[in-house]
């Protein structure tokens, strides 16, 4: 018996190791490769991806915000976690052609043969896993090499369309297009040319299953038939194409003719959907009938929610109730409790569609309020916020919902650059604005009387004084109502005290009121009684000191009697002016604006430079609005006034701009001769000329002037008396001349001379630092032993960074400086510039760190930190940071 079986083992190993020969073409042969080919590959690593692109789908979340894919694809972050089971996949693909390939040498006769019928479908697999894989180049490779090597096969016109879909991926949008559309031609002329098929008898089908030959020969008689498959596919196909090609209209076009075939359900609602979100962002009607069909068709929650609601955002007119009843149902319902916020902004969609502007204003801020996860959301309704005010000429509110847009990550929101535009347009607004206001209310302080003025800032300590107590209160009665917050911490309203500005004094006031009433203006208000005090002796004293400071801080800061101070202020005012209305003029196109501030500039600046441009600017924005007196009223005030100014010869004509060229010639013939003189070495004779040259401030060359006599300065006595007037001289060309190669030079002049004093002085004072303004700085505060709390200081520290340079990100730690010494340090910051200002902010910072301003901190490079762990002490450092630094 054991022999027996034995012998029947034997007999199955040999049978199958002549059945293992890829070098017979016999139906046994093939039949074992075929079997194989399709079951330990094409099969299997089907299986693979269809898991994997399940799984996919089950965990990626639908951008709703944006138009939906027609077919979901990973990213380039998401398509990491593919290469392990796509590399799987192709491994077990590979390892099949290379075993079961017939026959396995490709030479000779057989060098284009293939007997498997199942090669063509691994290699068709190993394609699609390098495309899911983003290996577009070689899943491009491969679905080209099935194309030349098997037209026979059913997998040839598979692998052109697959090629579309790589080109697609690629961005080849025009490549794709015609490899698609080509298909659809050559299907209509396969449907042309198509004659009743000859039913094939059952011996005919057994002889080409059993007959290698006669397949061939059969499949060489007639044209590689196009699959109905493959053109369903088409449709969606290139309607996928065209909205990654930003053709909408085209993509519609497929869309309808896609809804037409029969697919899936789901992926059939995905279809009508998106061609919803197509019509919607065309205003068409229609992407209302089709929401309404996704919503029949009865599909995730998700996606029946997001119709629902695009359908109530894409009503056009009419009569809205039944969608407004619709709406308010949802709100009612606790499963749609976190797309609230999304339901409040349909429904302010549909009141200001019904021209109920005040209750649309409050459903969308109710929309913002609610707005907690889901911060795409949250930017579409303050951007919306942010743009209606913006049409109202509101721009201080716009930038208030704007700025806050800008503290949320805004990386996949699709019209960021948009967004990104206007808001540097509002915060240009918003700075320059509140240099004007906060200059102007100063101004009118120190325009009351001594009596009048004292007044004024106790009225402000008592408004001060309520605020913080409000501020105080229980949060169970404290206001919830506002959630938007106010603009950075390091813009212009909270770097100073923005007290004088008498609207918010007046609103500042009213608040008072309703919270304590119309209060005589005498000592203890707050008690109802006089003869009984609630507040403890030490708590009232405290009080008191708290507003004694104020009050003395209020008085020490106005600017009432100092000259110089009220001149910058002054000038401040012109410029701010002047850049609102520039920019009125040009970005937002507020010529009621523009105008309002020109005219202030002309009435109150001439004759300033400012003003002879704010002339200029009124006589065009007069000429646009075909306001032709007003238009002649500024060219009469140019042309006499201002004969020799730019704007007067850009007006007057051509003959003006060509005796500007000959007096620009003539400057650059002056200029030459001095620049030879120069080169000779007659440096004091060209210092006096370009002394002469630079009173002029209009002069056409007065960057050149300037940097020549800063070289001709550096190539006289090189004294510190010398050294002081080169230093201020390259300090006027910087400022005139900012944004040309000028400029430029003269920075670098400065940054050179600034270190060669530097290392003048290292060496003088026996320093082991050294000065190196463009290398990276780190931000040191000394915590001496048992001084504060190491970890409280850290948490203040990191809690400023996060709302003052949060886009830094920066990093707190710390480390033993010595044996009672600690060092917390901030890193880090690309160069001295940028760590100085974080330096200065902390250093006036009356929030998180104000605790912190009497320690010992400073900026230092990583040299010098090397050096100061080797000395121990920092006292010495100090010393050369405050010579260099500050």
């Amino acid at each position: 018996m054991m022999k027996t079986i034995k012998l029947f083992i034997i007999i199955f190993i040999l049978i199958g190791q002549l059945q293992c020969s890829t070098e017979k073409n016999s139906i046994v042969h093939r039949g074992f490769h075929n079997l194989h080919a399709k079951y330990n590959g094409f099969f299997n690593a089907n299986e693979i991806i269809k898991l994997t692109y399940n799984d996919f789908l089950k965990s990626r979340k639908e951008d709703y915000n944006s138009i939906l894919p027609v077919f979901p694809l990973p990213n380039e972050e998401e398509s990491k976690g593919w290469y392990a089971p796509m590399d799987t996949a192709y491994r077990k693909c590979e390892l099949v052609i290379f075993r079961h390939r017939m026959p396995h040498k490709k030479k000779g006769k057989y060098r284009n043969k293939e007997w498997g019928k199942y090669i063509d479908d691994n290699w068709l697999t190993m394609g699609k896993t390098k495309f899911y894989k983003k290996d577009f180049p070689n899943a491009l490779k491969i679905f080209q090499h099935i194309e030349n090597k098997y037209p026979i096969e059913n997998n040839y016109y598979q692998s052109i369309f697959w090629q579309s879909k790589v080109l697609i991926e690629m961005g080849a949008f025009d490549e794709a297009e015609e490899i698609l559309l080509t298909i659809l031609l050559d299907f209509e002329e396969q449907i042309k040319k198509q004659q009743p098929t000859k039913k094939i008898s059952l011996k005919d089908k057994l002889k080409l299953a059993v007959d290698y030959n006669a397949r061939i020969d059969y499949l060489e008689s007639r044209d590689a038939l196009i699959p109905d498959k493959i053109i369903n596919s088409i449709y969606p196909t290139l309607a996928d194409l065209y909205i990654k090609s930003k053709n909408n209209k085209k993509a519609i076009e497929f869309l309808e003719l896609a809804t037409e075939n029969k697919y899936k359900k789901s992926f059939k609602t995905r279809l009508i959907f998106i061609l919803a979100q197509l019509h919607h962002l065309q205003g068409n009607y229609k992407a209302s009938v089709y929401y309404q069909e996704v919503v029949e068709r009865n599909p995730e929650y998700e996606m029946a929610f997001q119709a629902k609601i695009n359908r109530a955002l894409s009503f056009s007119g009419g009569d809205s109730k039944a969608i407004k009843a619709q709406l308010l149902k949802m709100l009612k319902d606790d499963k749609n409790i976190e797309y609230f916020d999304q339901i409040y902004y349909a429904l302010a969609e549909i009141s200001f569609t019904d021209q109920n502007e005040p209750l649309g204003i409050e459903q969308l801020q109710k929309s913002i309020n609610l707005s907690l996860n889901d911060n795409q959301q949250k930017i579409k309704s303050m951007v919306r916020m942010g743009d209606l005010f913006f049409e109202k000429s509101k721009y201080i509110k716009s930038y208030y919902y704007y700025d806050s847009v800008k503290k949320i990550p805004l990386k996949d929101y699709r019209e960021k650059e948009i967004v990104e535009k206007k808001y540097k347009i509002l915060k240009n607004i918003f700075l320059n604005n509140s240099t004007v206001t906060r200059n102007d209310s100063l101004f009118m302080v120190c325009s009351l009387s001594p009596k009048e003025r004292m007044e004024k800032i106790y009225e402000v300590v008592d408004l001060q004084e309520a605020k913080k107590n409000n501020q105080t209160k229980s949060p169970l009665t404290a206001s919830s109502q506002n959630r938007l917050s106010g603009p950075s911490s390091n813009s212009v309203i909270n770097q100073s005290f923005f007290i004088w500005d008498q609207s918010m004094l007046q609103r500042g006031k009213s608040e008072f009121d309703k919270k304590w009433g119309k209060m005589p203006l005498e000592d203890n208000w707050r008690r109802s009684s006089k003869s009984s005090l609630f507040i403890e002796d030490n708590e009232e004293a405290l009080i008191n000191t708290s507003q004694n400071d104020l009050f003395d801080e209020l008085v020490k800061n106005l600017p009432c009697d100092k000259k110089d101070l009220l001149e910058s202020m002054n000038d401040s005012i012109l410029l701010s002016l002047f850049n609102l209305g520039l920019i009125h003029h040009y970005e937002t196109e507020d010529l009621t604006q523009s105008i309002k501030y020109f005219t202030r500039i002309i009435e109150n600046f001439q004759p300033q430079k400012e003003a002879i441009a704010s002339i200029y600017e009124l006589y065009n924005i007069f000429s646009f609005q075909k306001e032709y007196g007003l238009s002649t009223k500024m060219k009469n005030l140019l042309l006499d006034k201002y004969p020799q100014s730019k704007y007067a010869q850009l007006i007057s004509g051509v003959k003006n701009t060509s005796d500007l060229q000959e007096k620009m010639n003539l400057e650059e013939e002056n200029y030459r001769n001095l620049y030879l003189k120069y080169k000779s070495g007659k440096y004091e004779e060209v210092l006096e000329s370009c002394n002469e040259k630079l009173i002029d401030t209009s002069n056409l060359l007065i960057c050149q002037y300037g940097l020549l006599k800063a070289y001709s300065l550096k190539k006289m006595n090189d004294t510190s008396s010398n050294n002081e007037v080169l230093i201020n001289t390259l300090k006027i060309v910087v400022k005139r001349c900012l944004g040309t190669n000028y400029s430029d030079q003269a920075i670098a002049a400065l940054n050179a001379l600034k270190i060669n004093s530097a290392n003048n002085l290292i060496n003088k004072e026996n320093w082991k630092f050294s000065y190196s303004p463009d290398t990276i700085h780190y931000f040191i505060m000394i915590a001496p032993k048992g001084k504060f709390s190491i970890n409280k200081a850290k948490n203040s520290i990191a809690d400023f960074n996060m709302s003052n340079f949060s886009d830094l990100r920066l990093k707190v730690s710390n480390s033993f400086l010595n044996t009672s010494d600690q060092m917390i340090m901030v890193k880090f910051f690309n160069d001295s510039k940028k760590a100085l200002d974080y330096y200065l902010s902390f250093k006036v910072n009356k929030g998180i760190v104000k605790n912190y301003k009497e320690e010992n901190f400073f900026v230092i490079s990583p040299d010098n930190l090397r050096e100061l762990y080797l000395e121990k002490n920092p006292d010495n450092y100090v010393k050369f940071f405050e010579e260099f630094y500050q």
